[in-house]
């Protein structure tokens, strides 16, 4: 694999893990932050009672990683804004609210979402590679910019390339399933049905309610014949599939409206064309 593709581990920065983060704060929360270490994070800012604005936005970095796992970048983008708003209700001369912004940069997490989202149709190994620089460079996006080269060199043939990305990115984010998954991918295309469920049934226990585990398990146990288990597993996963558009296509109108103000105006316009509409008609049937 070209050196292209590889980049250096996320969270590495100039001094070691006992340099005092800005103004002077402990540097226990900057360090786990680096790490990517985030429930941790949140137990310390709690227990040391820190700023209750900083604490909501820690608390909303694992909603994000999560979204960010399941490629809901609408989703993302608006706990992104939640956690850009709730460190910013924090007062600027508080030092845990600098110690955060300088570990998890929200302009960082905005350039590093705006990667994975804006290359998802790239072709080009050495383009993606480049264009991903922002997301390798930050844990919490990490896994996903590996896991998307991965993709890409298995559709190109490279298979021992794509497991090598593949195993990276669960080395950066053990949790990430949907690269747990496209490992039981290769394994599937190899032929290696039994190896591929296991995989798919570790993907379940990460994350029981997505409907891509439950769908290639039973493509995996469809390959070693057993009919019954595979019917049950893929309509699990058609009864999930049905509920996560649902809930994609909220997330998307909630991102839309974000987006865009007039979008927003355009609503309240249209809600309330609809009440005075519904007083006229009442009145209209009261006479």
């Amino acid at each position: 694999m070209s050196d292209s593709v590889r980049h250096g581990p996320a969270g590495e920065e100039t001094g070691g893990p006992d340099t005092p983060g800005p103004g002077g704060v402990s540097p226990g929360l900057g360090t786990l932050l680096r790490n990517g270490q985030w429930t941790q994070a949140i137990e310390l800012a709690r227990r040391e009672r820190l700023d209750v604005d900083v604490q909501d936005a820690l608390e909303v970095l694992p909603a994000f990683q999560d979204h960010v796992r399941a490629r809901r970048y609408p989703g993302a983008r608006l706990a992104l804004g939640a956690y850009r708003t709730a460190l910013g209700r924090a007062p600027v001369t508080s030092p845990e609210r600098a110690a955060v912004e300088y570990a998890v940069s929200p302009d960082d997490l905005e350039a590093a979402l705006a990667a994975l989202d804006g290359l998802q149709q790239e072709s080009d190994e050495r383009a993606l590679a480049a264009g991903l620089a922002p997301a390798l460079a930050h844990p919490l996006t990490r896994a996903e910019a590996l896991n998307m080269q991965g993709v890409l060199a298995a559709m190109l043939g490279n298979a021992a390339g794509s497991r090598a990305l593949l195993e990276e990115a669960l080395q950066a984010d053990p949790k990430h399933y949907r690269a747990l998954t496209n490992l039981g991918n290769l394994d599937l295309e190899a032929g290696n049905a039994a190896q591929a469920e296991q995989h798919y049934r570790q993907v379940i226990a990460l994350n029981p309610d997505y409907d891509g585990g439950h769908h290639n398990l039973g493509v995996a146990l469809r390959r070693q014949g057993r009919i019954g288990e595979s019917v049950a597993a893929i309509r699990r996963g058609q009864r999930l599939s049905v509920k996560r558009s649902q809930v994609d296509s909220k997330a998307d109108a909630q991102d839309q409206l974000a987006r865009n103000p007039a979008l927003r105006t355009l609503r309240w316009v249209l809600l309330a064309a609809l009440g005075f509409g519904m007083v006229a008609l009442l009145r209209a049937g009261g006479g």
